[in-house]
This record gives C-alpha cells, sequence and structure tokens, in this order.
C-alpha cells in the first residue's frame, strides 16, 4: 500500500477535527456575545420575538412571510422553552453552519483553478482559508445579530459556489445544488438577489471566455438552475416577503445618482463599528482587484471569477444608500463572502505548505475570538424607555398603534396587539387607530390642535412623546402645515413620526 493513502487518511481525519473546532467556537463565540444582554439584539429584535411567538402560539407568524428562517427561529424558541434566548441561539448556528460550507466552498474553488491534477494541500489550504475566515468574521457576528434572515442566505449561498464551480454530474448533486439554491433564494430577498447577479455574472463570463464548455459538465448546472428557477418562480406567486419583480419599485424610490462616498466607508460613518469589521470591509476592495486580476489573466475561470465579480461589484457600488439600514448598507454586509472566494482564486500555489504546519492550523483557532468584535448587543433601543410609554397609553388599546421602529414591535411583544412603522393606508378606519407622537411640545400642541367638540385630546407619554388618535393627529398636521411652521413641520417628518404608506410589495401574497 502505498504511503500517500494512510497519509491522506491521517490529514483528513485532521481536519475535520479542526473543522469540528472551528465550527464549534464559532458558535460559542457568537452566542456568548449576544447573551450579554438581556434584551434582543440589533434593531428590529423585537420582530423575531413577536413572528416565534406567534408562530408557537397559533401555528402562523404574525407578519406573513415565506422566510424558511424564521421557522428554524421559531424552532428553537419552542425547543428552548424562552423566545429571545431561542433566536440568538439559533442566530448564532446559522453563522456556524457558514463554516463547513465555506470550507466545502473553498477545496471545490481549489479544485477549479487549479491548472492541472489539483493538489491535496491546496484544497486543505483554500479550505481552510475560507472556514477560518467563516468562523472568525465580525461581518457574519453582525449579521447575527442585526439580520438572522439575510445571514440564512450565507450558507446556501457558499454551498452553490461550491458546487457550481465544480459543476459535479449526478443525479444527487443535481438534487442538491437545486435545494441550495432554493435555501439561499427564500431566506432572504438579498439571497435572491446575490444568486441573480452572479448568473447574469457567469453569462458574461462565458461570453468573454468565448469558447464552450464540454455539455457533460455544463448539465448538472443548467438543470439545476432552471429547476430552482422555476420552483422560485411558482414560490414568488403565492408565498410573501419573497424576491418578485414588483419590488423593483421599491428599490427605485431609494435611489441615490448623486456622488459620494462608496460603502463600505461610508457605512462607517452612519453607524458604529469596530475597527476590525472596517478592516474586513475595507478589504473587499482588494478582492475586487484580485478579481479584475483574474479576469484578465485567467480565460478558463472567466465564468466562475465574473459570477462573484458581479455581486462584489453591487455590494461595494450601490446606487443607494439613504440611510443606516437602507438596501446598499445590507449589501455591503454581504461584500466579504465574493471577496474572500476570488481571493482564495488567486491564492498562490507555494502557500499550501503552510496547512502542513499543525500547530499553526490549531493556533488560528483562536481567531474566532475575533468575530465578538462584529456586533454590540448593548446597542439596543431604550426599552426601558418605550416599555413606559407603553404602559402609558390610555385603555382600552386601539386596534392599530402607529409607532416608530423599535416601539411597535415592542408593542406588539407586551400587548398581542397590532403596532407598524408605518402610516395609515387611506382604507383604514382612522378613529380607530392611534399613534405615539414625537417631537411635539404642549403649547405647540394647544395651538394647533383641532378644537370640535367630541375629540380626544392628547395624553402626554412623556416629555418627548405624546398619544393621539389618528384623526386626530391628520388634523392636528393639516394644521401646522397650512400656518407654515417649518421647525415644527421638520420634526413631523422625522423618522420617529411615521408618514409613508407600506409599499404594496410588503402586502403581496398575504392572503
Amino acid at each position: 500500500m502505498s504511503p500517500e493513502g494512510p497519509e491522506r487518511d491521517r490529514r483528513s481525519l485532521g481536519d475535520l477535527g479542526l473543522l469540528v473546532g472551528l465550527t464549534v467556537g464559532a458558535f460559542v463565540v457568537r452566542f456568548a456575545r449576544l447573551l450579554e444582554s438581556p434584551e434582543p439584539p440589533g434593531t428590529d429584535g423585537y420582530y423575531y420575538i413577536v413572528q416565534v411567538q406567534h408562530l408557537i402560539a397559533e401555528g402562523r407568524l404574525h407578519v406573513p412571510d415565506a422566510s424558511w428562517v424564521l421557522r428554524l427561529l421559531g424552532l428553537a424558541a419552542w425547543l428552548v422553552g424562552e423566545p429571545i434566548r431561542g433566536v440568538k441561539g439559533m442566530s448564532a448556528l446559522l453563522a456556524a453552519a457558514c463554516v463547513p460550507a465555506a470550507w466545502f466552498a473553498g477545496t471545490r474553488l481549489a479544485r477549479a483553478s487549479a491548472s492541472e491534477a489539483p493538489s491535496l494541500d491546496r484544497e486543505r489550504l483554500a479550505g481552510w482559508v475560507m472556514a477560518l475566515w467563516a468562523a472568525a468574521s465580525p461581518t457574519l457576528m453582525h449579521l447575527a445579530g442585526d439580520f438572522p434572515k439575510t445571514l440564512g442566505a450565507v450558507a446556501p449561498l457558499l454551498i452553490v459556489l461550491g458546487w457550481g464551480a465544480t459543476a459535479r454530474r449526478g443525479f444527487w448533486a443535481a438534487l442538491g445544488g437545486t435545494v441550495a439554491l432554493l435555501l439561499a433564494a427564500t431566506a432572504h430577498r438579498l439571497g435572491a438577489s446575490m444568486l441573480g447577479l452572479g448568473g447574469v455574472g457567469a453569462l458574461l463570463g462565458l461570453a468573454l471566455r468565448g469558447r464552450r464548455e464540454a455539455p457533460e459538465r455544463k448539465w448538472p448546472l443548467l438543470v439545476a438552475g432552471g429547476a430552482a428557477l422555476l420552483g422560485f418562480i411558482g414560490l414568488t406567486r403565492v408565498l410573501p416577503n419573497l424576491l418578485h419583480p414588483g419590488d423593483l419599485g421599491r428599490v427605485s424610490t431609494q435611489l441615490d445618482l448623486s456622488l459620494g462616498v462608496p460603502l463600505p466607508f461610508a457605512a462607517f460613518r452612519l453607524r458604529t463599528t469596530h475597527p476590525v469589521q472596517q478592516v474586513e470591509l475595507a478589504a473587499t476592495w482588494a478582492g475586487l482587484f484580485l478579481g479584475l486580476v483574474l479576469l484578465w489573466r485567467r480565460r478558463a475561470l472567466r465564468p466562475l471569477v465574473s459570477a462573484l465579480l458581479l455581486p462584489l461589484a453591487v455590494c461595494l457600488f450601490p446606487l443607494w444608500r439613504r440611510d443606516v439600514l437602507d438596501l446598499g448598507y445590507r449589501l455591503s454586509l454581504l461584500a466579504p463572502l465574493p471577496a474572500v472566494a476570488l481571493a482564495v482564486l488567486a491564492l498562490p500555489a507555494r502557500l499550501s505548505v503552510l496547512v502542513r504546519s499543525r500547530s499553526a492550523m490549531i493556533v488560528s483557532l483562536a481567531l474566532v475570538l475575533v468575530a465578538r468584535w462584529g456586533f454590540d448587543p448593548t446597542q439596543t433601543p431604550p426599552y426601558a424607555r418605550y416599555r413606559k410609554l407603553i404602559e402609558r397609553i390610555p385603555r382600552p388599546l386601539p386596534e392599530l398603534l402607529i409607532a416608530h421602529q423599535g416601539i411597535n414591535f415592542l408593542y406588539g411583544h407586551l400587548t398581542w396587539h397590532e403596532a407598524m412603522a408605518w402610516a395609515p393606508e387611506q382604507d383604514l378606519d382612522r378613529t380607530r387607530i392611534g399613534r405615539i407622537v414625537w417631537g411635539v411640545r404642549d403649547g405647540e400642541w394647544i395651538t394647533y390642535a383641532p378644537v370640535t367638540e367630541g375629540l380626544p385630546t392628547a395624553t402626554r407619554l412623556d416629555s418627548s412623546y405624546l398619544y393621539v388618535r389618528e384623526d386626530v393627529f391628520e388634523a392636528f398636521l393639516a394644521r401646522v402645515k397650512e400656518e407654515g411652521d417649518e421647525e415644527l413641520i421638520e420634526r413631523l417628518r422625522d423618522w420617529r413620526n411615521p408618514s409613508q404608506i407600506r409599499p404594496v410589495s410588503m402586502l403581496r401574497n398575504r392572503d
């Protein structure tokens, strides 16, 4: 027996042990970080809590949504018996699942980029680099805290990347690719968007390459991609909150064609970001440069490189950047995924010797601790203050409450009544709707409030907020605009006074 066989098996077992260690470490570090605050993480933390509470109690989500991630969060909350801890645990688990998926993607990328027979050490190096990034990434920690649904798309996207890089033949490979495609597309709209951009990029790369691939290698991609696309088209026609052509109208409202600092640098000014995460996000520009070099020098890799370059370019050069939680900001948090993949494709073969040092690989496990700097669980809305506001709302509670982000889902969590951070649609009865108004002083309310007999008065909740019925508020707002009080009008336009009606895309397929 060749001595290479036992040596290969020994290395494979060692790699498996290290991969398990990375995965467990990624989960523990992120879960421990999320547990540092008793509140649910992120700006929309109570959105997820309300969703899983209703799913457990009623068998349906409070806000209709087709994402499978919410069902997993609900399962975790049911198993743990406590929604906040369950959501945090599953968010950490979704981040940890990216580690083996990244290893798979890395090894397959190494095979695809090898000009000769692929080297075992090169595959191990590529897999290790990808897995170590997934375990230590502050940005994946950020997604776990702020955007679990978006995070749910990352592991399937990595599997799609690894599967598509080598285009393995066979029924099971095609089935696995189809499932991964559908999981990525149905986790969140951004997952489907990244897949669509990757597909367009691959087609452009095929055109740039100028020669056809062997049919026996291409058909698994075509079959799985076609099946997933047809399945997704069917799902988006009947299920809510999936990517749909109708979403283009919502995206167009966020377009900003003015020149500005490109992301992620613009995001650093909009939100508190740890320097370690800033380094990770800024390094994605290096991935863009490496991708362009590969596109020029590696003709055979152009479809794969283009499938990564186009999504990365959109993540780094978005035309929409209106506020901290806008589409461009969240896209920038996905930029490390294609950037790291491009860096792996560009790894020099001579670096493969690094994976022969077992001690260095074990020491690298400590880098998992870096992940905790991607999210500060104590940076939550002032929920203690919001709880007091909700306690002071006059009873009986309205059928619907208009309240800004942070209050709306906390209100639903505490009262099981409906609240939203949007202005009500025209066909809703204003006399059955309440509103929490920010920034109106008592003297201003007295000056502009309607004085019609029988109308309810406003209730002061604290120094900044008051509660009033929606029809009374709208009459007050009309009077303010009529009198031209620009300073007060500016306060009433603040995000803490919801003024936009929900986009039609948010209501699609809800019934």
